[in-house]
């Protein structure tokens, strides 16, 4: 049998990620783990067959999946990829790179010094964004994909959301059940998606008839404590809104605890709808959410790799073009979004030209 990371977690009893952890030699691991995982690589003949010299001919091909934190958001990025790979014959070891990505660059210049590595994937966030672009033009020869927020996006592989058809598929979606006023919670001005997200909300007011009101847009950080602060002022000098549009989770989440403090409900005062990726699993859909699965920007992005290091191997001159996979909005429905029609008036919803569920790419 083929020992693995899949193989090796089952037999310890943890999940890939926390192999993948022991391998990238994480911080974030007991020290008994740490011990019971490389006790049971070297049972299982990994260890000395597959690490000890990566530059060996027999041993697989290795990626890195890079991240500022594992949390569960982007465990279900990672582990997507990482079964992608393992499937494809390539080693996936997991960095963590620390808060804004103060990492990332060390990390990099390390495993592609002693060519560890063939690719990475770095799942962007707010603080590591800005770096990015630096660091793919410090790095040309290394194929790097970034997902999912990157404002370098026009000088970077990525996978990214289709921010105007979400937001326009949320505003639609909305206002099918009966809401006309719809506050949204922007992405930064220097973020890729703030202004397709704007426009496509604008837009989508305007089809359905609704009234266009500056004075609902309000531009974020994307932290919590924006939608804490947001909503606070809505509901004291906005009080027609029925809905709230944010541009990630975490505002969302600053939303409803806020509105909880408030003394209001959700969503039989105001409704929520974040845009964002998100688990697509019906026991984990806290929010009615329109964006896409964690599980499809994973695959997607390490389709995306796999395809730059084959093209990067048969000198294909394509590498020098920078590629986009935009994930189609879909609407997860949730327990954040009430319906204001009427029973009799009441029916589902349904949008083909701003609502998808598949995945496209664009060069």
């Amino acid at each position: 049998m083929r020992v693995t990371i899949k193989t090796i977690a089952e037999k310890c009893g943890i999940s890939p990620v926390t192999v993948s952890r022991v391998i990238a030699r994480s911080p974030n691991v007991s020290e008994k783990t740490r011990q019971l995982v490389m006790q049971t690589m070297q049972e299982m003949g990994y260890w000395q067959k597959n690490l000890e010299d990566p530059t060996k001919k027999d041993v697989p091909q290795i990626v890195a999946l890079m991240v500022e934190d594992i949390t569960d958001k982007a465990q279900y990025i990672l582990q997507a990829a990482a079964e992608f790979f393992l499937n494809n014959g390539y080693l996936a070891i997991i960095c963590e790179v620390g808060p804004k990505a103060c990492r990332l660059r060390e990390y990099l210049s390390t495993l592609v010094d002693k060519k560890y590595i063939k690719g990475a994937i770095v799942v962007s966030s707010r603080g590591s964004r800005a770096e990015l672009a630096k660091i793919a033009e410090d790095f040309q020869d290394l194929p790097i994909i970034a997902t999912h927020w990157c404002s370098a996006w026009s000088k970077i592989d990525s996978v990214i959301l289709d921010s105007y058809h979400g937001t326009a598929c949320a505003v639609n979606y909305l206002a099918e059940r009966g809401h006309r006023h719809i506050a949204l919670l922007n992405s930064p001005k220097e973020s890729s998606g703030s202004y397709e997200e704007r426009e496509g909300y604008l837009d989508a007011l305007r089809s359905n008839g609704l009234e266009v009101n500056e004075s609902f847009i309000f531009s974020t950080d994307l932290h919590r404590s924006d939608g804490v602060k947001i909503i606070r002022k809505i509901v004291k000098t906005l009080p027609e809104v029925t809905a709230v549009l944010t541009a990630n989770l975490e505002m969302a989440q600053g939303v409803r605890s806020e509105l909880s403090v408030l003394g209001k409900r959700v969503p039989d005062d105001i409704s929520i709808i974040p845009l964002d990726m998100v688990n697509d699993s019906a026991g984990n859909r806290d929010f009615t959410a329109v964006g896409a699965n964690f599980s499809d920007a994973g695959v997607a992005a390490a389709r995306m790799l796999l395809e730059r290091i084959q093209e990067q191997e048969r000198g294909d001159k394509r590498i020098n073009i920078v590629k986009k996979v935009i994930l189609e909005p879909q609407v997860f429905a949730g327990g954040t979004v009430r319906d204001l029609r009427t029973e009799e008036h009441s029916g589902g919803f349904n949008n083909d030209d701003s609502c998808g569920d598949n995945t496209r790419s664009i060069c």
